[in-house]
C-alpha cells in the first residue's frame, strides 16, 4: 500500500479509565495535535468513525490507519472493532 495516501491515526487507552481512550493525529506542518476521547461503546465507534473521516477529508487521504499505543488493547465493542478493521469506513 502506498502510505503516502494513508493518514495514521494513533490510539491510546486513558490510564486508570478502563474502556476509555484517546485518538490523535499530529500535524507536524501545523505543529498542532488534533484528538477525540471515545469509550469502548458503538457511540465511541461513532465518534471514532467522525474523527478518522474528517481527517481523511481535510487532508485528501484515501484511507485512514489505526495503531495502538502502549500495552495491547481488546476492545469490547463489535462496532469499533467494525470500524476499525475497515468494514464501517470509507477507503
Amino acid at each position: 500500500m502506498n502510505r503516502t495516501n494513508e493518514i495514521t491515526i494513533t490510539i491510546k487507552a486513558v490510564a486508570g479509565k478502563k474502556g476509555e481512550y484517546i485518538a490523535y493525529y499530529t500535524s507536524e506542518f501545523l505543529n498542532a495535535t488534533f484528538s477525540v476521547y471515545f469509550h469502548d461503546t458503538i457511540m465511541g465507534a461513532i465518534a471514532l468513525q467522525n474523527f478518522s473521516e474528517m481527517l481523511r477529508m481535510k487532508y485528501e487521504k484515501e484511507r485512514v490507519g489505526f495503531e495502538v499505543s502502549g500495552e495491547p488493547t481488546c476492545f469490547e465493542s463489535k462496532g469499533l472493532m467494525e470500524m476499525m478493521s475497515g468494514s464501517m469506513a470509507r477507503t
